[in-house]
């Protein structure tokens, strides 16, 4: 018999970190009596990893940090393990550059977040373990590996499985020369590259579109593949975003409105929805007329640009990410789940009923409160990045899991 754990985390990528660390935000600033609530929370904790080691794979990616130092270790508080680390990683040389590449960001944050939270849990973080499904009866959720052994059983869980990329049905006729933006933008070489003659085509103008062509034009490993070869974006909508002050907008002839398109908080324009550092320089030099080895291609639909597709060398898919989440079934019947609301809860696609005590948070799930962390009104998306996991979803999810405690 498995002991019965007060919370299972399904994931100890960046929004598992994240969640942790919010935890024992909470645990070590929160005054009496939550703190012995989160401190026990904390204390029957059971982290699942299927990675040799936490942390995600956000060092993994070959481009440079959507987010400024100081934003990224906007979470970890005076007063906790990880205070000393923040303070370390700020007085690096490289963090008060614009830019850094996100594999020393792992090497200068993630890794250490990772050691001490592992200290921190000990044998209850399980590492190199898949969760291959969830069973949930009579209140308690137990986890399954691949071999259908029982991993683990407890009251509660919240899921940080990241996200996954399907293949557009659409690409399925040009499916052996696609790859995947998540793929394109870890890749170390361009050995695997289809080497015949052609473009390279981008299906999205996402924030990930135009990283995917900045790492063709800019990174030593794919230039010299991307060398003589067009560039082109396919973009659904003729609006591009860009995340940028009010006064950046104005200067380079941005659309947006005042009232609906501008974050109460911080004054940023697109701030949830924009493009950000290389990808936005990018767009502007392309918009300017300075690179001209790109462009800008409208796109309908797929079915118009059959085309681009026949001549394109390679065809690199930038749709955005789904839920990697392990099969679920509620008293034996699946599960399709979806995000619910601003409270980080998830239901079930076809009763739209919220799962008792299941939550979520990260890439593919998307789940940002209504508030601060929300924005420009015009907003109507999800956010996924890395900065709003701690300081909004996560808080709100720990409250609820104490809630009944």
């Amino acid at each position: 018999m498995k002991d019965v754990h007060q919370c299972q985390l399904i994931g100890t990528g960046t929004a598992g970190l994240c969640f942790i660390i919010a935890l024992i935000n909470k645990v070590t600033l929160a005054p009496e009596p939550n703190k012995l609530k989160y401190q026990s929370l904390l204390d029957s904790l059971i982290a699942i990893e299927g990675n040799q080691q936490s942390g995600g794979v956000l060092d993994s990616y070959q481009i440079n940090a959507n987010t400024d130092a100081d934003e990224i270790v906007s979470c970890l508080l005076d007063g906790t393990p990880f205070s000393a680390l923040r303070d370390h990683y700020l007085q690096q040389p490289e963090t008060r550059q614009p830019l850094i590449p996100l594999p020393r960001v792992g090497e200068l944050m993630l890794k250490p977040i990772a050691n001490i939270i592992s200290s921190l849990l000990g044998n209850r973080l399980l590492l190199n373990t898949n969760v291959k499904r969830i069973e949930i009866s009579g209140g308690e959720f137990d986890s399954y590996d691949n071999n259908d052994q029982l991993i683990a059983r407890s009251k509660k869980m919240v899921l940080c499985c990241g996200g996954r990329e399907a293949l557009l049905a659409e690409l399925l006729p040009w499916q052996q020369k696609t790859v995947m933006t998540g793929s394109l933008l870890c890749m170390t070489t361009a050995n695997t590259l289809p080497r015949q003659s052609g473009s390279i085509l981008i299906v999205g103008s996402s924030h990930s579109g135009f990283s995917a062509a900045w790492r063709f034009l800019n990174d030593p490993k794919l230039s010299l593949y991307a060398k003589g070869r067009d560039i082109i974006i396919l973009q659904r909508t003729t609006l591009v975003k860009l995340r940028c002050t009010t006064e950046f907008a104005q200067q380079h002839q941005l659309p947006f409105d005042v009232i609906n398109d501008v974050c109460p908080v911080n004054g940023l324009v697109y701030r949830n929805a924009g493009l950000r550092k290389d990808a936005k320089a990018l767009y502007l030099q392309i918009k300017q007329g300075t690179e001209k080895r790109v462009r800008l291609e409208p796109m309908e639909s797929l079915s118009n640009a059959r085309h681009l597709l026949d001549a394109a060398a390679l065809v690199v898919q930038c749709t955005g990410f789904r839920a990697n989440l392990p099969k679920i079934t509620l008293n034996g019947i699946t599960q399709n789940i979806k995000r619910r609301s601003k409270l980080g809860e998830l239901s079930d696609i076809e009763t739209g009923k919220a799962i008792p005590n299941l939550f979520g948070l990260g890439l593919g799930i998307q789940i940002i409160p209504e508030g601060d962390y929300r924005g420009e009104k015009s907003f109507s998306g999800s956010s996924d990045g890395v900065l709003p996991y701690p300081n909004a979803v996560a808080p709100v999810i720990i409250d609820q899991l104490i809630s009944n405690q």
